[in-house]
């Protein structure tokens, strides 16, 4: 491809940006909520201010534009557009993000807006959430309004923001509301439910005759098994059930997998939720391209002996957790001891780019993919004038971003790359110690917010420019 038509960009979601909690007539979101009372809020940190984007969306945009980037990836907040989860449309709401829109438009930036992530009104959440098949419904027409309010203007479209670990953490490692923990039956059914309120949203888009593309976003769950497990095959496939093979297979082919219902019954996990009438659904709302966060593999083995147990940080150095889970009879993460971890336990592995690229490809065909999320969270020092330099930022996402330039000369379609994050904003649970972005905010108070451009900002639009110049390595000459 031309590669003036390459996205790149950085991405942030609502709750996690935009503050602005009850303004301009927003209703509750689940996060409002669970931040303001739950005791599993353990770093007691909130999203009611954030960086503020809501009030300073034109200072960030414009720091994404004069870094080079001709993209920009938003989500909406459901409960600012329809502030009982259905019914009365919030026209604050949609005020909001017409300005957004035009704003991105008017500087050169492309909206890549994601309709769902992670942030249910409240009023659907107490339902149930999409454990409840009603909440499918709601989510078409939550859809439906955002295709006529912003259709014009918006061409790329995500259903919703990595569906598969929304579940996960909502079901299995109880950190996300509605908090439960290691309840299979609810995971199973609500990434089910998920992707039919995808695939559903996205045959809606398609009959409303509007100029644009719209897909999916998945977190990057490829497996690799380590040497020396027992029976590999068998784990692989109860792995991609588990992982990924219910969303990629109903969004990418149209159908479920095969033999995840026989999987389901052998281990004694309810599908009563999997309904004929959803065939139709899957067939007819396929994604135009896949949006793919990259931050890890699965990297497992094989596991018998012991309890089903899951293990997730949220408090970063204070914690010694390595990021992952042990189910009895199926598999358990395990530890490669030549490759590293942050400090929050996940493992830093830039080869699982071109392994989950290529591994897409070889399944899916000539799909689209745009990495829609990769970025490094840690811990950072300002010096005296608010500058970082994030130099391990910038040496783990240039390993990264190689190998996705290693796919793509084998033959993967990648179509854009977003940094995750724009700028320094609230991290699920964790708060705001644990930092993503490019350009830093002063947190501090009495700082008002200040963004100040870290180093990886400044080699990031290096990196772009190198690439427009048409270098075989762009971002090494930094």
């Amino acid at each position: 491809m031309d590669r003036k038509q390459f996205l790149w960009g950085g991405a942030t979601a609502a709750y996690q940006c935009e503050g602005a909690w009850n303004e301009d007539g927003k209703g509750l979101g689940e996060w409002d909520v669970f931040s303001h009372e739950s005791p599993l809020n353990i770093n007691g940190a909130t999203g009611d201010v954030s960086c503020d984007f809501y009030h300073r969306y034109q200072e960030d945009l414009d720091l994404a534009a004069e870094g080079g980037h001709n993209t920009f990836r938003f989500s909406i907040s459901w409960s600012r557009i329809l502030p009982s989860g259905t019914g009365e449309i919030n026209q604050g709401g949609v005020d909001f993000y017409n300005r957004v829109i035009d704003y991105c438009l008017s500087k050169g930036l492309e909206p890549n807006v994601t309709l769902f992530h992670y942030d249910l009104p409240d009023v659907l959440a107490r339902k149930g959430g999409f454990a409840n098949r009603k909440v499918i419904d709601a989510f078409v027409e939550y859809a439906e309004v955002c295709f006529r309010a912003f259709g014009d203007r918006v061409k790329l479209w995500v259903t919703i923001n990595e569906p598969r670990y929304y579940a996960y953490c909502s079901n299995m490692v109880g950190n996300y509301p509605p908090n439960h923990e290691l309840d299979f039956d609810r995971y199973f059914k609500v990434v089910y439910n998920e992707a039919v309120a995808s695939s559903r949203a996205v045959a809606l888009y398609r009959s409303l005759g509007l100029d644009g593309k719209i897909g999916i976003v998945i977190d990057n769950c490829n497996v690799e098994i380590a040497p020396g497990t027992k029976d590999p095959q068998g784990i692989r496939l109860k792995a991609e059930l588990f992982y990924d093979r219910l969303m990629l297979d109903t969004q990418l082919r149209g159908e479920l997998p095969g033999a995840l219902i026989p999987f389901l019954r052998e281990n004694g996990i309810d599908d009563s939720f999997v309904l004929f009438e959803d065939a139709l659904s899957f067939e007819q709302g396929t994604s135009d391209f896949l949006g793919l966060n990259c931050y890890n593999r699965m990297y497992l083995t094989d596991y018998s002996e012991g309890p089903t147990e899951v293990f997730h940080n949220n408090k970063g150095a204070g914690s010694k957790k390595k990021e992952g889970i042990r189910i009895k009879d199926w598999f358990e993460t395990t530890d490669d001891p030549t490759t590293k971890r942050n400090l929050w336990g996940r493992e830093i592995y830039p080869r699982c780019m071109y392994n989950a690229l290529m591994g897409i490809k070889e399944r899916y065909g000539d799909i689209p993919v745009y990495i829609t999320e990769n970025g490094h969270g840690c811990y950072e020092q300002a010096d005296e004038s608010g500058y970082v330099e994030d130099d391990d930022r910038i040496e783990m996402m240039q390993g990264y971003i190689d190998n996705m330039f290693e796919a793509m000369k084998d033959g993967c379609n990648v179509r854009g790359y977003y940094a995750w994050s724009s700028m320094d904003l609230y991290s699920w649970v964790n708060g705001y110690e644990k930092r993503y972005g490019l350009v830093r905010v002063d947190f501090a108070e009495g700082a008002d917010l200040k963004r100040i451009p870290k180093k990886s900002y400044y080699w990031f639009k290096s990196l772009i420019r190198d690439y427009l110049a048409g270098s075989e390595h762009p971002g090494h000459n930094y």
